[in-house]
């Protein structure tokens, strides 16, 4: 069986892990619980920006639990003298390292996935109040964690934990070494090099850049013009007050009524007053802003440590191709190359060492930041932290009330939407097209059947006329003839009339 190698860390490491990262860590994961009871509340539950908000803390939270375990309690282990600590923490590692990874995934495309919801809210709100509902963000959230469990699977299969004699505790122990599939350079290339810089910092950061840059314009814009609206209002309803003061005013009263006409603009209450919908949307907006900003600036470096990190990779990995060795002595110092490039080689992995233990702690300083920015910018959780802190007693609202609220303005909002109008609008033309064709139908059917049943019966009649015309004209025939000539012609007429109508 194979000799244990010791764990060691260097002081960069030691040093910035456990006073830097661990309570980054505890206080995050204290944040995050905090933040994951607040949005599970069913008064915050109403926003579906909170459904996003709600899995990025629960992310999070697994997040710092699994930088936890990888980062900060192996440098504890290897300081203490349990072998307990020493036989169980590859085995922690083994596994957080693939949960940490896939959680830091999540949580990158749950960021994305807020910026462009927001960024359909602002620019194109029409086409969100009609695409962004209930549902399709669910399918997001859970896309979105489907996709980083996938694209992270192969992580799995990076370490592998072995056993092997501890000559310090005298027994055999586990610990973690990389596989050969991790160690070999075709793989590293696809998944480090392209796969990883790809998903984790190139497409993020370019989708979040140029979204939140259309957010900050489109909010410029609207603030801009509801600046001019404002103004313009209240200069047309200052000029008619003044005239309003002036109208009726004596000659005697005129010069005293000039000091009580309105000429500052910024007097007036209408610049100040803002809708209270917009004013909340606004807030939502920079506090997604903010988020983005926060989450860009903590990653930055990571993503520069990767860039370096695949560089020198491609540079060793082409001097060992190369089998490339050059000693070449200088006669004026008598110092060789090989002396000086140990000496910048040692400065960079230490000045490298310094960048990736930063970079980490920016990254669990992003998951446990989002609760200061939460309790500026929402007023909902203020109140909430507030009620729990006893500081302000807060009104529960009815939930029938407040979901038949939500379904009557969404109703509202749809029923004014361009689209849906034009489309109501197509659907009640067909309805009406469909409706005048069965009417037409009915009426046509109910003609074709009064007309063969009327004929039927004045055939009926005329053919009973006839029988009687033709009885009459034989009782007159043996009775005297003393009918005159007009009244004959009036008979044989009204009896052609009928043979005509039977014919007919």
């Amino acid at each position: 069986m194979e000799q244990c190698e010791p764990s060691i860390f260097n002081d960069i490491q030691t040093t910035s892990r456990l006073f830097g990262g661990m309570p980054i860590a505890i206080f995050g994961f204290i944040t995050n619980v905090i933040n994951v009871i607040v949005f599970c509340d069913p008064e915050m539950r109403c926003s579906l920006v909170n459904h996003f908000l709600l899995v990025l803390s629960i992310s999070d939270l697994i997040l710092l639990v699994s930088n936890f375990f990888m980062l900060i309690f192996p440098v504890i282990a290897s300081m203490s003298n349990n072998p307990l600590l020493h036989n169980y923490y590859p085995l922690f590692l083994w596994y957080f390292y693939p949960i940490g990874l896939t959680t830091q995934t999540c949580g990158v495309y749950l960021t994305v996935l807020v910026s462009v919801h927001r960024y359909l809210g602002v620019c194109h709100p029409f086409r969100a109040k009609r695409w962004v509902s209930g549902k399709p963000v669910k399918w997001a959230i859970i896309g979105s964690i489907v996709f980083s469990i996938l694209i992270n699977l192969h992580t799995w299969l990076e370490l592998d934990v072995l056993w092997c004699y501890s000559a310090e505790f005298n027994r055999t122990q586990r610990s973690i070494a990389l596989t050969p599939m991790k160690m070999d350079a075709t793989y590293h290339i696809i998944t480090r090099c392209i796969l990883y810089t790809l998903i984790m910092f190139v497409i993020p950061f370019i989708t979040l850049i140029i979204v939140n840059c259309r957010i900050v314009v489109a909010l410029k814009e609207s603030t801009r013009m509801r600046n001019a609206h404002s103004l313009k209002k209240s200069t047309q309803s200052r000029i008619i007050n003044n005239f309003r003061l002036l109208k009726n005013a004596k000659y005697s009263d005129i010069f005293g009524r000039f000091g009580r006409l309105n000429f500052n603009p910024l007097k007036t209450p209408s610049l100040l007053k803002t809708n209270g919908n917009s004013l909340r949307d606004r807030s939502v907006t920079l506090m997604l802003l903010a988020i983005v900003a926060i989450f860009l600036c903590c990653n930055c470096l990571a993503f520069c440590n990767n860039i370096y990190e695949n560089v020198n990779f491609q540079k060793r990995e082409r001097d060992r191709v190369g089998n490339v060795t050059v000693e070449f002595i200088d006669p004026s110092n008598n110092v060789t190359m090989n002396t000086i490039d140990t000496f910048f080689g040692i400065f960079k992995s230490w000045s490298f060492d310094l960048s990736v233990e930063i970079s980490n702690l920016l990254v669990s300083l992003n998951s446990s930041s989002s609760m200061f920015v939460y309790l500026i910018f929402s007023s909902k959780y203020r109140s909430i932290i507030k009620h729990w802190l006893g500081l302000e007693k807060r009104r529960r609202i009815n939930g029938v009330a407040l979901t038949t609220a939500m379904a009557a303005q969404k109703a509202l909002e749809l029923s004014i939407l361009p689209d849906e109008v034009e489309a109501r609008r197509n659907r009640k033309e067909q309805n009406q097209v469909k409706k005048t064709a069965k009417s037409l139908n009915r009426s046509a059917q109910l003609f074709l059947t009064t007309s063969e049943t009327d004929l039927r019966r004045a055939r009926i009649r005329t053919e009973q006329a006839i029988d009687e015309e033709e009885i009459r004209e034989l009782k007159s025939d043996e009775e005297p003839s003393n009918i005159s000539r007009d009244d004959s012609n009036r008979s044989s007429s009204k009896r052609k009339l009928l043979r005509f109508a039977t014919l007919a």
